[in-house]
């Protein structure tokens, strides 16, 4: 096995150490400071709305709390409700010695009043208890730091101390021979629950993947009621309380609701407003019963696993499980007698404070992604949703890259409803790049693009449903403080600005992801990306550094820019020349000369095949699949042209002629006419060399050797002659020219 007992407690141990000692140099600072600083702010306790948002009046300042932030709230009492009074008191001076309750607290909106002193800031994920004190008193609340999840840590300890069962034990204690990942695919048209059911009589546990817009949710509810409807004690857990709203909202459940059967824990005011039928768990006790349905966090799902002694809930359905430690997904066994995980490996992984370097030096990464752990090495059955509801053909396309192109559309929206010049008629992305100064995160060029841009969408359409996404808190923090200061309060309360780590499962119209020219990696990885970049129903924007292109980064994000840009290729050379911008009807952006990478208009077929000139020539490299279906193509090519053919493409030919569906008879000529041209020294063989491979490609992989012959001729005129799609996009994101074999004949 791969982990010992001890490899794990470490790891959490590790991670609590890190935590407290983030948070611990929060508390030790002074509280004022902190309020000084806009790591924390006070409020009047006002009212509880309609909707359960407690609304509290708070004084303007330079450090009005961001919309959509988490903080806790925290009742002081006696002279120190007053901020006044904190003097050189500690946070956590003043927690520990005045503090009469406190509760996690989420900023959803943030208004003028008449007094310009003062704005309105309402709060939501107040407990009931509570928001019943604050109704009864009208304190003033201070709201600090989010305290962070140690106590979930501390319980994944005390379960993994425990006596596990075979099956916990089974997923702690993998092997490290992996299992080739290769679901079966469920089409939208398919009885889902049916399908689980059915396995649920031989197996105890289930895989699936539901990538973007597949209707996760909506079949979790189908499940869980035909469950409860057979009198099954069904727990779902999830990171989020959101998330277990979203459940609970769904169409298969409410009638369930009207009859007191589906609780919760941790229940707050605005939930019960949003759903008035939903029930409290008392003291968020375990409360399995038959015929019901119990939501839960993970947090609290974790404390009821350490403590029992047996399976309490007869189903367990995990949402979020790509959210999850291995820990959490092998403490299911102890919830329930038959467990689902349902999530996506390829999006977003738990949110980790340790140093990454930490990680890699203990090699603790298939922990952090329990959920990608099981699908690889469990060999559980496995499925994945292949269907989605969500992206328009474009789009499933696009973000299929991240999915072995097998995601498919059945989304009713095909076309944009928006006639802006920027956006794709087809839906899916659109890519907006600019001139971007470096290593600054909050660059007054970006903001001003993405402000202009969010104008023009909701200029068209005030109903519409914007999201602006980036990958840094500071960046999101300018770009809200931006928006207020030269959009208007409309703009600003119509549209949504947040990271992307805090939107995974969210749906809107529109997208912008705004990519600053600074840490590259972090914006561009494969997982964060993907969740930034399958919100929207319609048109996702990318907006970014002209040279974006030229960094490193992992391929499916690189091929989804290309597929997102159609129209451009990108070139590496030292020649200056003037680029193309893109051309975006009033938003065209006017870039400078650069030497690098620039942004080019598609080359037409007869410019790939100008003649040969002594500074500049075009060179032919060929892949083997060109070879086994035209093997004269040297001869079609003709002599006036430079022919390479890689080494590595004689060895695959050469293995090629012991499978037996291959055509021998084209092997042999493809061999015949291979040796003339080198006896004619109009071709020659070449080997690879992949030191010229960015970081990130595998130099081992054939299709990487053959590409690095072309890059050796990257400052001539290299034309790759491949009908392999990945590799055309591998060359195509180097500046490396292809060509199908299609395309040659048809030119």
């Amino acid at each position: 096995m791969k982990y010992q007992h001890k490899d794990y407690i470490q790891f959490l141990a590790k991670e609590i150490d890190a935590q407290n000692k983030e948070y611990e140099s929060v508390k030790n600072t002074k509280a004022i400071t902190l309020k000084d600083n806009g790591g924390l702010f006070v409020g009047k306790f006002i009212k509880i709305d309609d909707n359960g948002i407690a609304v509290f009046k708070v004084r303007n300042g330079e450090h009005i709390p961001r919309r959509r932030t988490y903080w806790t709230a925290v009742y002081l009492i006696n002279e120190m409700s007053s901020f006044k009074n904190w003097g050189d008191y500690s946070w956590g001076y003043l927690r520990e010695h005045y503090q009469r309750d406190f509760s996690d607290a989420y900023c959803v909106w943030v208004s003028k009043t008449t007094d310009h002193a003062f704005c309105l800031v309402g709060i939501k994920s107040i407990p009931m208890e509570f928001a019943q004190i604050m109704q009864e008193e009208f304190p003033i609340i201070a709201f600090g730091p989010k305290e962070p999840p140690l106590q979930y840590l501390c319980n994944l300890i005390d379960i993994l101390n425990k006596t596990l069962p075979s099956s916990a034990a089974n997923i702690l204690n993998y092997g490290e021979k992996s299992n080739l990942w290769n679901p079966n695919k469920i089409e939208s048209d398919v009885p889902f629950k049916d399908i689980i059911l059915k396995d649920w009589e031989t197996t105890n546990q289930i895989i699936v993947q539901g990538p973007p817009g597949t209707g996760k949710t909506h079949r979790m509810a189908d499940l869980a009621a035909n469950l409860m409807s057979k009198e099954k004690s069904v727990l779902v857990i999830a990171l989020t309380n959101r998330a277990l709203i979203e459940l609970a909202n769904k169409e298969q459940l409410k009638s369930f609701l009207k009859k007191g059967l589906i609780s919760k824990t941790n229940l707050s005011t605005d939930e019960t407003k949003e759903l008035p039928g939903l029930l409290p768990i008392c003291s968020n006790k375990c409360n399995a019963s038959q015929g019901r349905l119990t939501l839960a966090s993970f947090y609290i799902a974790s404390r009821w696993a350490v403590d029992a002694q047996e399976p309490p809930f007869d189903y367990v359905i995990m949402d979020e499980a790509s959210q999850a430690f291995l820990p959490m997904i092998a403490a299911t066994f102890l919830l329930g007698k038959k467990v689902i995980w349902i999530g996506d490996q390829n999006q977003l992984s738990p949110i980790v404070t340790m140093n990454e370097d930490v990680i890699a030096r203990f090699d603790w990464l298939p922990i952090v992604t329990g959920f990608d752990t099981v699908c690889k090495y469990s060999g559980y059955v496995s499925y994945m949703l292949k269907d989605t509801y969500r992206l328009s053909c474009r789009a499933a396309s696009c973000t299929g890259v991240f999915y072995e192109n097998e995601l498919r559309s059945v989304s009713p929206n095909q076309q944009t409803p928006s006639h802006l010049p920027f956006m794709k008629a087809e839906g899916g992305p659109s890519v907006i790049d600019i001139k971007l100064p470096i290593g600054d995160k909050c660059p007054q060029e970006g903001l001003q693009k993405v402000l202009e841009i969010a104008q023009a969408i909701i200029s068209e359409n005030k109903n519409a449903k914007l999201v602006i996404l980036s990958k840094f808190r500071s960046t999101i923090g300018a770009l809200q403080r931006y928006f207020l200061l030269y959009g208007d309060e409309e703009l600003y309360n119509a549209i949504q600005i947040d990271t992307v780590d805090s939107v995974q499962g969210l749906t809107t119209d529109y997208c912008i992801y705004f990519i600053p020219n600074v840490s590259l990696r972090y914006s561009l990885s494969e997982s964060l990306f993907n969740v930034a970049t399958s919100r929207a129903r319609y048109n996702t924007i990318l907006v970014g550094d002209s040279n974006m292109l030229r960094e490193n980064m992992p391929t499916n994000v690189r091929e989804y820019i290309l597929k997102a840009q159609e129209d451009k290729y990108v070139v590496f050379n030292d020649v200056v020349a003037t680029p193309i911008g893109v051309d975006d009807g009033i938003f065209r952006t006017k870039v400078p000369q650069l030497s690098g990478p620039k942004i080019l208009g598609r080359i037409e077929l007869p410019e790939r095949h100008k003649e040969r000139q002594k500074d500049k020539e075009n060179i032919y490299i060929i892949d083997t699949n060109v070879f086994v279906n035209c093997p004269d193509i040297i001869k079609r090519i003709g002599k006036n042209y430079k022919i390479i053919v890689p080494s590595k493409v004689l060895e695959e030919l050469d293995k090629l002629k012991l499978k037996p569906s291959v055509d021998k008879t084209k092997l042999n000529e493809a061999a015949k006419n291979i040796n003339t041209a080198f006896v004619q020294h109009f071709s020659h063989m070449e080997d690879a060399d992949t030191t010229l491979l960015p970081n990130g490609f595998d130099r081992t992989n054939p299709d990487c050797m053959i590409l690095s012959v072309a890059l050796k001729y990257k400052s001539q005129n290299p034309i790759l002659l491949t009908s392999d799609v990945m590799l055309q996009s591998r060359a195509s994101g180097l500046g490396i020219t292809t060509l199908s074999l299609q395309e040659f004949l048809k030119s």
